[in-house]
């Protein structure tokens, strides 16, 4: 990884991203295979007095907060080696790169969900390290302070020249904030690409179907569909996805026809179910449609993925 860099892992539950984590960490062993850091090969743990690797640090998913001391303790903690200049100088530097001046004298328990999410991260970035790993970083805050934390996190590793691997289950989380994304799936690495190529090139269903609300057709029933005969393997299937349609034709495009089952409102656009023949479709519009109505919509040919 390069400096600066950010990596998520993601996929379903028990596909085996956190226990990567752990082990990228040190904190548990490899059945098989080695991992590198920094031109040297990881220790085992079991051969360690203290497991975990100088250089790389967790924020945990319970964040492990003192919560009997102020947000500039806590920040301190890992200081309390060096001399007093350096800790006063570090605990300002990250007080100011966290966005936590104001908080300085308040408890973990006196702040909010972000709030203790970058404190935890200031706390750990005091032990400065070149590596840092977050499991599921953004899972208990609300979409608003999440948005706003992911920014937030974003500058920091960037201008801290850091790298971070993150385990996420929110695929937008990932897709906002990597440079790489690595799909797992039981226990496997099945791609690692870039945010873009995951989502517009994904090499299986599964995760196509983690990316997003998705529709599959074989090639006959595109053909029905679609009107037009689209040559594919005898395995592949053709994914589309539920945002790639439009109300709006353009030149080029594909028309697909049908009756509207359900309209349901979603703030900057509206989730539809189609019915088409005996199919039922999701597709997303940017205005509301009558339950009953017909309707068409449009997809172009560069957005139909074959997989």
């Amino acid at each position: 990884m390069k400096k600066g860099e950010i990596v998520s892992f993601v996929g379903a539950s028990g596909s085996g991203k956190s226990t990567l984590l752990k082990m990228i960490g040190g904190l548990i062993s490899l059945e098989n295979g080695t991992i590198h850091f920094r031109g040297k090969e990881l220790e085992k743990p079991e051969d360690k007095l203290i497991p975990g690797e100088e250089g790389i640090k967790m924020v945990f998913q319970d964040l492990r907060l003192m919560p009997n001391h102020t947000v500039e303790e806590n920040i301190k903690y890992p200081l309390l080696l060096f001399d007093k200049a350096y800790q006063k100088e570090r605990v300002e530097e990250l007080l100011e790169v966290c966005h936590l001046q104001e908080f300085r004298k308040r408890l973990p328990r006196e702040l909010s969900g972000g709030q203790q999410q970058r404190l935890a991260l200031a706390k750990t970035l005091a032990e400065e390290p070149a590596l840092l790993l977050m499991d599921e970083p953004f899972s208990n805050l609300d979409p608003i302070v999440k948005s706003k934390l992911i920014v937030d996190v974003s500058e920091i590793i960037r201008n801290q020249q850091l790298s971070l691997i993150m385990v996420t289950h929110d695929t937008q989380d990932a897709l906002m904030l990597s440079d790489k994304i690595g799909f797992m799936s039981e226990g496997k690495l099945v791609q690692y690409d870039s945010p873009l190529n995951i989502y517009n090139e994904p090499k299986s269903i599964e995760i196509a179907t983690f990316f997003g609300t998705i529709n599959i057709f074989n090639s006959q029933e595109f053909q029905q569909f679609f009107g037009e005969n689209l040559e594919i393997g005898k395995d592949q299937r053709i994914v589309i996805r539920a945002e790639s349609f439009q109300t709006k034709f353009e030149s080029g495009m594909l028309m697909l026809e049908g009756v509207v089952q359900g309209s349901f409102f979603k703030g900057a656009e509206y989730l539809i179910r189609l019915k088409v023949g005996r199919r039922s479709m999701v597709l997303f519009a940017d205005y509301e449609l009558k339950i009953g109505a017909n309707a068409k919509f449009y997809v172009g040919r560069h957005k139909l993925l074959v997989i």
